[in-house]
């Protein structure tokens, strides 16, 4: 597709600003989410660029990455004994990495993902504000949610704030006006005010401590780990002390789980503590290459219906944990080739500053949520983190994309 370079750096300027609009309100409105990220496909497509972007794409290691562990995902489906409407759906679910994949190759201006970090940061402050008289009025907005709670759910909420969160400890080390660094500083204070107090996401809590530990030590130095973890430590549990949402929340899952065996009802906890159990079991009957993708749902269904009456047999599509549910599918050479895109995806961001230690620190925090989630294929989540990534992931470059053909 040819285009002129006006044309075409219009664009690509679109398509930008679209991500910056998507990763906004993915974890806002699933229905803007999906019609910024479809939009910013055509204006990829109308940008004549499409594959000079995906060979820039493809010169970052995060890239290779991608594409090895998709290419895991698509062999696991000749041995899945599922249909291909579902093998198809479950390779779609994984889509968010396709997304990483292409913006890697459209943010190459530093300007770019400057703005991407303070249009995030600006967008959450405000809906921090918004939350809070919510939360303290005790008006309820979207049903089935707590007061205060205007997103998709309580977790979303929890992990949109976490990111921003993430954002301002970065944002308050530049060279701010006095003006915009105690803007920060307060955006600080509302995101960690909403994570702890008002949002009821377990998953948050345990987010934050430790992306938090990470981003310190990535600004100053790991040396000071001792004192980083120290500080963390107090600031965690003065939340703890002064919460009562965090304490109910903890106190609750600690029942939950405790008494999960003689309990009648199903609960969030419980019924998690049996998913673990049964998808390992599975696994280890399979543990080099799985029962193949999309095989998760039939594969436990049929298993926990055979051994257990009652909740305990529930079915369920997903283990809540993204590391097991990589595991039962797609085996160990699929966990470790995951486990290989973290960790190269942290190397990557953590050497391209000022903005990809942002995008590292939140990647730990959906690792460490995805102990008890599958954050990287949930929608808000897993969008999210895509945006995060392909934007602040990709390397700045000086050059036009004409010379990624050279």
């Amino acid at each position: 597709m040819l285009a002129s370079p006006l044309t075409s750096e219009t664009s690509l300027n679109i398509c930008r600003c679209l991500t910056i609009a998507a990763a906004i309100a993915a974890p806002v409105s699933t229905a803007v989410a999906s019609i910024a990220s479809v939009a910013l496909l055509i204006f990829w497509l109308l940008s004549g660029q499409a594959v000079q972007t995906l060979k820039l794409s493809w010169q970052q290691p995060v890239g290779k990455m991608i594409v090895l562990f998709f290419a895991w995902l698509i062999i696991g489906t000749l041995y899945a004994e599922t249909d291909w409407h579902s093998k198809l759906e479950t390779l779609s679910s994984w889509k968010k990495l396709l997304y990483v994949f292409l913006l890697l190759g459209v943010f190459q201006q530093s300007q770019w993902q400057k703005r991407f970090v303070y249009s995030y940061f600006v967008a959450m402050v405000v809906a921090g504000m918004i939350a809070m008289p919510l939360w303290a009025l005790d008006l309820i907005v979207r049903d089935g949610r707590e007061a205060g709670i205007f997103m998709t759910n309580h977790a979303t909420q929890s992990t949109a704030f976490v990111a921003a969160l993430l954002c301002a400890i970065f944002l308050v080390q530049e060279p701010l006006t006095p003006r915009w660094k105690c803007a920060v500083w307060a955006g600080i204070a509302i995101f960690l005010f909403n994570i702890f107090f008002i949002s009821t996401g377990r998953s948050g809590y345990l987010a934050v401590p430790i992306a938090a530990v990470f981003a310190l030590g990535s600004i100053y130095g790991y040396s000071k780990l001792p004192q980083i973890i120290g500080i963390a430590a107090i600031v965690l549990v003065a939340f703890g002390l002064s919460s009562n949402t965090l304490q109910d929340r903890f106190r609750l899952a600690w029942d939950e789980q405790s008494g999960y065996q003689s309990s009648q009802d199903l609960t969030s906890v419980g019924i998690r503590v049996v998913f673990y159990k049964n998808t390992v079991e599975l696994i280890e009957k399979a543990p080099w290459f799985g029962y193949g993708t999309s095989s998760f749902k039939p594969t436990y269904s049929n298993y926990a219906l055979a051994k257990s009456q009652g909740w305990q047999g529930t079915s369920t599509s997903d283990p809540h944990n993204q590391y097991l549910f990589i595991w039962l599918e797609n085996g160990l050479v699929g966990l470790l080739l995951f486990f290989a895109y973290i960790v190269v995806a942290l190397r990557q961001g953590m050497n391209n500053k000022p903005y990809g230690p942002i995008a590292a620190s939140f990647l730990v925090a959906i690792c460490a949520s995805s102990l008890f989630n599958s954050h990287f294929k949930t929608f808000a989540e897993g969008y999210l983190l895509a945006f995060f990534l392909g934007a602040l992931l990709s390397h700045p470059a000086d050059s036009t994309l004409r010379q990624a053909n050279a």
